[in-house]
């Protein structure tokens, strides 16, 4: 009798040891609120402090969450599909990781981030979980539409037009930009510049004078470096009084 209770016990601990290896299912993050609030997409300024919640569970025991905030303007997704359509470039450099060891089946974790006073545009916040058998849960995505009043307004056309957010010229031609770049905080200095558009290097720039007060008047501003045939990227940026930098870019294409 002694021998078989010990083939049974022993049968008992394989099965609960094979159990525990055999979870495959998958953790849940449950929410991501921004200042308490679920949505798609939140609408913020530059230099706000705000505070992400990440709400998770699993069946078993969680693990890890990872939470990270990085630039969305080129329109990539997280959920397989092709690329969105991308937004206007960020203006300033803005990137958060961290990352939280959980433990449990359920569990909250808040985060408070200030926004940095120089950036505008679009971010994604994704978050990130694993549980102990190395089970991922699906990413949650939400994106934040960073809002700056401090920046310099830009209000740019050019000659050829730009179509659909390109400017196509012929190989060696020049160029002109019209409009006008505003800062009710008063306007600093700027420049122009060309940059590769494999490479990202910049390839050409010039220094736009005069630029003060509260409205830079381009005028027409000749742009008129020596390019072959390619696809280039132009920026215009300003710098404020206050030391903050807006930009304008288009894409520029010589055929």
């Amino acid at each position: 009798m002694k021998k078989v209770l010990f083939v049974i016990v022993a049968v008992v601990a394989l099965a609960s040891c094979k159990k525990d290896s055999e979870d495959t299912t998958k953790p849940i993050i449950n929410f991501v609120k921004i200042d308490g609030v679920v949505a798609d997409e939140h609408e913020m300024n530059a230099g706000e402090t705000f505070t992400i919640e990440v709400s998770c569970s699993d069946n078993e025991s969680l693990n890890q969450l990872k939470v990270n905030i990085h630039g969305a303007d080129d329109g990539h997704t997280h959920d397989g599909s092709s690329t969105g359509e991308a937004e206007a470039p960020n203006i300033g450099v803005w990137s958060e990781t961290q990352i939280f060891n959980l433990s449990g089946t359920t569990n909250t974790q808040t985060l408070t981030l200030e926004i940095p006073a120089v950036v505008a545009g679009h971010w994604h916040v994704e978050a990130m979980l694993i549980d102990e058998q190395g089970n991922e849960a699906v990413e949650y995505v939400t994106t934040l539409h960073v809002l700056n009043t401090y920046l310099p307004v830009f209000a740019i056309t050019s000659d050829p037009a730009i179509v659909d957010g390109v400017i196509t010229i012929s190989a060696g031609a020049s160029f002109n930009l019209m409009g006008t770049i505003s800062d009710t905080d008063g306007l600093g200095y700027g420049h122009c510049e060309i940059r590769d558009g494999l490479t990202g290097d910049v390839i050409w720039t010039q220094t736009m004078s005069s630029v003060m007060g509260t409205v830079y008047d381009l005028g027409t501003f000749l742009v008129d470096p020596v390019l072959t045939a390619g696809n280039y990227q132009i920026f215009l940026k300003a710098t404020d009084d206050l030391g903050y930098q807006g930009e304008w870019s288009a894409d520029l294409v010589v055929e």
